[in-house]
């Protein structure tokens, strides 16, 4: 039975545009963020605004958006705010850094760091370097079923080393970035991002400075393997991936990684080596790489030994290199 079709990414930008045009994308982009973009007037030599911006529906209310834009004001303003009645909140990266004024006081925010900010209060966030801004927004009633006696209009700069927000934040950018993702997948994917917003408004203990959100529930677990997989793949050609190279990288231990992988019955090793036979016998497969020699293409996909790549290769697909090569040109064995 065929999935259910998910809500497609809004690709939204003022680039090029002129007149009425220039102004219909930005109302575009206040309907959809409910936010104004305004050009910034804070810097010594302000430009004009301009911005590019991927919009993705999460389901319920709920959106990820991810914008480049030139130095700015995001107002949410009293007017826009009386329009539309949203108290969603948001999860907002900071970034280079900026400021978020409020009638009740301001947020300043450091580089790479991430507030929690409600739109039922007014404010406006200050963006003098321009560059890229991240979000996520869920509605106000899904985050307090999930966290009792959350507050009205939270407005709060999370501590720095929580590791819920970049994981968050992550893994929302990373299903931006995945064509045909499904209704299904987006609906436990909000779950997941909900609850770990929860835990960003409760977060745990410190262990040595660093707070380290509880392993074991699908709410970590799922976007960080899911994040995992997509730091393996990017390195997937090197032949010194390693283990502890991905774990570092994740700040966890390798136990953890692979535990991870456990939980989904698979293991770091035999994702690896199925991405790269996957990756070479697309190479393989490849009109334009037909000059190319076998142990080329299995060095390219990270292998170091042709003839462990050539026993992997019949193992996973029942024929050799070679016949895969013929196979896919049309020739016969």
């Amino acid at each position: 039975m065929p999935q259910p079709a998910a809500p497609q990414c809004q690709h939204l930008t003022s680039r090029g545009l002129t007149g009425h045009a220039r102004a219909e994308a930005l109302h575009l982009f206040s309907e959809v963020t409910r936010v104004e973009l305004q050009p910034g007037t804070h810097t010594a030599h302000p430009r004009p605004l301009d911005f590019a911006a991927t919009v993705l529906p999460l389901g319920d209310e709920a959106i990820y958006a991810q914008t480049l834009h030139t130095p700015c004001h995001m107002l949410r303003s009293r007017v826009l705010a009386q329009q539309d009645g949203s108290d969603a909140v948001y999860l907002a990266a900071s970034g280079p850094g900026g400021i978020v004024r409020a009638q009740h006081g301001d947020i300043d925010l450091p580089p790479d760091r991430f507030a929690l900010i409600s739109k039922a209060r007014v404010h406006e966030g200050l963006r003098p370097w321009g560059g890229p801004s991240h979000c996520i927004q869920v509605p106000h009633a899904a985050l307090a079923r999930l966290v009792p006696g959350l507050e009205e209009a939270p407005m709060r700069l999370l501590p720095p080393g929580l590791a819920e927000p970049a994981l968050a934040m992550g893994y929302a950018r990373l299903l931006a970035a995945t064509p045909g993702a499904t209704a299904p997948v987006l609906r436990a994917a909000l779950a997941h991002v909900l609850d770990l917003m929860a835990r960003m408004l409760a977060p745990p203990a410190r262990q040595h400075d660093v707070f380290v959100p509880a392993a074991g529930t699908d709410a970590v677990d799922v976007p960080r393997l899911a994040l995992i997989r997509q730091d393996i793949l990017a390195r997937i050609d090197r032949a010194d991936l390693s283990l502890a190279q991905i774990a570092r990288l994740h700040q966890i231990t390798p136990r953890q990684v692979q535990r991870l992988f456990a939980r989904q019955g698979e293991s770091f090793s035999g994702f690896v080596g199925a991405a790269r036979l996957t990756r070479a016998r697309g190479s393989l497969a490849d009109p334009a790489q037909r000059h190319r020699r076998v142990v080329e293409i299995a060095l390219d996909a990270g292998f170091d030994d042709v003839s462990a790549f050539s026993r992997a290769f019949r193992r996973q697909f029942g024929m050799s290199p070679g016949e895969a090569r013929q196979e896919a040109n049309g020739e016969e064995k």
